[in-house]
């Protein structure tokens, strides 16, 4: 296998789709993958790596842990989707969740993120981190929503990816988890409903955020339990979408969620 050649090719969603795998970039992304569960096929370095302690450190676990190929920085850089991969580069097996797994291990008061078309990867990276550090029992993703597994996404997420459950749907199949769930539906939108004055859920609850200049959608409204917001001063027009994700998903959070 030429590892080279794998990562350039994984540089394209269709390619990630159809061999199951994508590539992680920089070195505390790849430390976090080494020490995930994941399948790690193979690791790129260069000679750069090992200039700092960090870097030699991670060089010398990645050869105990899987194939190792040392190339040149040119080459890095035109096998790497990021500007700037740290001298290293690791391909690995892309995990495959299900409703059922997530479901059948998802706590009562459960809370679920749901990204409805949000196509900025900085965004949907720092979503995942944040649903992992609050909680979260999962990600949904409805359409329009960048790939999850593209490389800016999974360095924004710094990890977080390689544990945190991830879930593509469609609409019919977000209704159909909803549903089974029992889990009500809060969409936010800047002319909803303060988040401070909602109701505090019990049970589950998903939470969906919206592309970052149109909001959600129109299908996902009309299958909103409630539309909520995050009262903001005056003057300031609007909030980042991942920074939103993280007020609510602080507001809404079980008294205990690590322990629910």
């Amino acid at each position: 296998m030429n590892l080279v050649r794998l990562a350039r090719d994984l540089k394209r969603r269709k390619a990630r789709e159809r061999r199951g795998h994508f590539v992680a970039e920089g070195v505390r992304t790849v430390e976090a993958l080494l020490a995930s569960p994941l399948a790690v096929e193979g690791i790129l370095v260069t000679p750069s790596l090992a200039a700092t302690p960090r870097g030699a450190a991670l060089a010398e676990r990645a050869k105990t842990a899987t194939r190792v190929d040392e190339v040149d920085e040119a080459t890095l850089a035109d096998a790497a989707g990021t500007d700037e991969p740290q001298g290293v580069i690791a391909v690995a097996t892309i995990p495959q969740w299900s409703a059922d797994t997530i479901l059948d291990t998802a706590p009562a008061a459960a809370r679920f993120l749901v990204l409805d078309a949000v196509q900025d990867p900085g965004n949907a990276g720092t979503m995942v981190r944040t649903a992992a550090a609050l909680g979260a029992s999962a990600t949904l993703l409805l359409p329009g929503t960048v790939d999850i597994w593209n490389a800016k996404v999974v360095r924004g997420a710094m990890g977080a990816l390689f544990t945190h459950p991830t879930l593509p749907v469609t609409s019919e199949t977000f209704h159909a988890f909803l549903e089974r769930a029992e889990a009500p539906c809060w969409v936010a939108d800047a002319l909803g409903q303060p988040i401070d004055d909602c109701p505090a859920v019990a049970g589950r609850l998903a939470i969906v955020i919206g592309n970052e200049g149109q909001g959600p959608t129109t299908l996902t409204r009309a299958r909103a339990d409630r539309i909520v917001s995050i009262p903001i001063a005056p003057s300031v027009e609007s909030l980042n979408a991942a920074v939103a994700a993280g007020i609510l998903l602080h507001a809404c959070r079980p008294r205990s969620p690590f322990d629910a």
